[in-house]
């Protein structure tokens, strides 16, 4: 054999050994949700950001596969049973219904999950604390109390909220649950108004017309992504709507106080990396965001409020942190 050809040979015997190395180092995970919108977005954005801050960048140390159900359970569990044939390293649900579906489909791949209501009541896990199995995450449950006293600083006689749900979704009932429980020592009344799809939520909207005083949005995926449609109509009839999570004060809502959701992305992608790295997933604590945050945002929407009959209130103006006009 020739110097030359040793020399080649040599060389593609290196590649195919640093490739190898390559093989070996890069971890895989698996990321999806059940609907694209803003918040659930940064969420995911958050957490592939913590990861490369540990090391774990993706197209180089990190592969992941990213995967949107559109809105559709069947779709969802589709996605779930190909996570699970591909085997990555860490599943990361991001939504509840997400959650359900890929613990649904594995006991042994580690889940980081994020922005999730009441992983308890979802059955998720059974406790916070180092929850156990393969199982653990982010809880999104939103700061109810603070939401309340904000709609109360536009409506000072505020007395009936009108509240637009999935019925079909645990992390919707979990909230219910929580603003029915914080709203009767402040005098308020909760209506409800199911919308199972995101097709009926006009006429739930509808319904709550001359029966309410305002209108709250829930971080619930399927009223969400029609949340331009529930706008227009307190646009139309002076009904004041507010949210859950502060994004959406940007596309027409009139106020909220809520999380950083890249943050509370953040939080998750710590916990990815540190499976990663080579922890128990049961050992880690799971956390609820609202909790370990140290700040909540103040969003308002100046032009929201006048094109919906109330005024900005200058104690909410004076502490907001993202203003629209």
């Amino acid at each position: 054999m020739t110097i030359f050809r040793k020399t080649i040979v040599g060389a593609i015997a290196a590649g195919l050994i640093a490739t190898s190395a390559y093989a070996n180092d890069t971890k895989s995970i698996a990321i999806s949700t059940i609907v694209e919108v803003p918040a659930l977005i940064a969420a995911r954005d958050g957490i592939l950001a913590a990861l490369a801050e540990r090391g774990y960048v993706e197209g180089e140390t990190l592969k992941v596969d990213y995967q949107n159900a559109n809105g559709s359970m069947p779709t969802q569990q589709q996605i779930a049973k190909k996570f699970v044939g591909n085997a990555p390293d860490v599943i990361v649900p991001i939504t509840t219904p997400t959650a359900q579906s890929m613990i649904g489909a594995t006991s042994d791949i580690p889940i980081v999950f994020a922005m999730v209501t009441d992983p308890i009541g979802a059955q998720l896990i059974t406790r916070y604390k180092q929850p156990g199995a393969n199982v653990t995450g982010v809880s999104d449950a939103a700061p109810i109390e603070p939401q309340l006293d904000l709609m109360r600083e536009y409506i000072p006689d505020l007395k009936k909220i009108g509240f637009i749900y999935n019925p079909g979704l645990d992390n919707a009932l979990a909230t219910l649950a929580t603003i029915k429980k914080h709203a009767e020592p402040r005098g308020f009344t909760i209506v409800e108004s199911p919308s199972p799809t995101t097709n009926e939520v006009i006429l739930a909207t509808k319904k709550l017309i001359g029966e309410v005083d305002a209108i709250y949005v829930p971080n619930d995926t399927t009223v969400v992504a029609a949340l331009e449609a529930i706008i227009k109509i307190g646009e139309d009839v002076d009904l004041p709507v507010f949210v859950g999570e502060t994004s959406a004060v940007e596309r027409g809502a009139i106020a909220s106080i809520g999380f950083d959701y890249l943050a509370v992305g953040k939080v998750a992608g710590e916990m990815v990396a540190d499976v990663l790295d080579g922890k128990a997933v049961g050992d880690i604590d799971a956390a609820i965001a609202y909790q370990i945050s140290d700040r909540l945002i103040v969003a308002v929407n100046k032009g929201a409020a006048e094109r919906m009959g109330v005024a900005t209130p200058d104690a909410a103006l004076s502490r907001a942190t993202l203003i629209t006009e």
